[in-house]
């Protein structure tokens, strides 16, 4: 239910037409010492329309049972955290949101996009519109002060109080109209769009009734786990490549942010954490572009292809990549960027 708040676009809509990412980011040669961080409003000037209290409250309550989860401990629950831990986080958001629906990296029929696309809304990150809009945007401001989690606002701004500013409706179509104009011309998700948070509260009338029906009367173990728990975990593994990645690690592209790649995201976020890598192509299906970076997402893309469930995979490194990676060893900083 985190209605995703942006920093206000006065870009106008008519004039430039987004409909996906660009292929790579602009090469800053002078390295990382030349990204300079530009000075961040204070915090009462980020909130120019007070608190969104709908996604603060709402991030409270799966917080809350998150830590309760801990009472109510069944096989059962445990059981379908672990699976929808990789529906909703790897499948849902990072297979399909990120890859395929924000930038295209490959391509599917809309039955696959429809699975995907349900198992993204049970992750509670937003809708399709919104989740795309905001990843778009990211990469057009990374890490200036239009980037919606820009880390110049410090550590925990980037992981997560970039979503509790309060965005007026206009201003979120505006948004949407902006940096997801294919996806908002949809009836279809304009509709999931306006009904996203009755979807929440639903999954998980349905968890409850799960645990209720199939698993001997643990309905509440089962939506405290499956639920909350699996929400909570899958909400910082993402917010963690909004945030960490852009603060340690090492860097294989002089790209003209201070994205990095941090091998501990990179595993928990299923290869979403080869973060400079994505920054430098960011059309490219394959994350791990050293041997050593596992990306469990692009392992599952190989798996679709095979079986004719992906097609126009975009996996080859450009040459350009392939003599940057040979001439050079990964340069790691590690220390917080400035």
């Amino acid at each position: 239910m985190t209605n995703t708040p942006m920093t206000p676009d006065t870009t106008p809509v008519e004039n430039t037409p987004v409909t996906a990412a660009p292929d790579h980011a602009p090469v800053s040669p002078a390295g990382l010492a030349a990204v300079t961080a530009e000075p961040a409003p204070n915090l009462a000037e980020r909130f120019p329309k007070g608190i969104n209290w709908s996604n603060a409250i709402w991030l409270a309550a799966m917080h809350t049972g998150a830590v309760a989860a801990f009472a109510f401990v069944s096989w059962q629950a445990v059981a379908m955290f672990v699976a929808f831990f990789y529906l909703t986080g790897c499948f849902g958001v990072t297979l399909g949101y990120h890859r395929q629906m924000t930038h295209g990296s490959f391509q599917a029929s809309k039955p696959v996009r429809g699975l995907l696309t349900l198992c993204a809304m049970l992750s509670g990150q937003g809708s399709p519109l919104f989740w795309i809009a905001t990843h778009r945007k990211h990469h057009a401001h990374s890490d200036g002060l239009q980037d919606p989690h820009t880390p110049n606002h410090g550590f925990w701004w980037s992981h997560f109080l970039w979503l509790q500013p309060r965005e007026t409706s206009e201003e979120l179509k505006v948004h949407f109209q902006r940096w997801a104009p294919d996806f908002y011309r949809s009836r279809l998700q304009r509709f999931l769009h306006a009904t996203y948070g009755p979807f929440l509260f639903l999954s998980g009338a349905a968890f409850f009734l799960v645990g209720e029906l199939f698993a001997q009367g643990l309905g509440l173990s089962v939506f405290l786990w499956a639920m909350c728990t699996r929400i909570v975990v899958v909400y910082h593994v993402t917010w963690f490549v909004n945030s960490a990645t852009h603060v340690w690690g090492y860097r294989n592209y002089q790209t003209s942010d201070r994205s990095r790649n941090l091998w501990w995201v990179g595993l928990l976020a299923f290869g979403e954490g080869w973060h400079n890598n994505h920054h430098a192509y960011q059309r490219m299906a394959r994350h791990g572009h050293r041997r050593w970076e596992f990306d469990l997402t692009y392992c599952i893309i190989r798996v679709m292809k095979v079986l004719g469930l992906a097609t126009q995979v975009v996996d080859q490194l450009p040459e350009a990549a392939k003599a940057t990676l040979k001439g050079q060893d990964p340069q790691h900083e590690v220390t917080q960027a400035a």
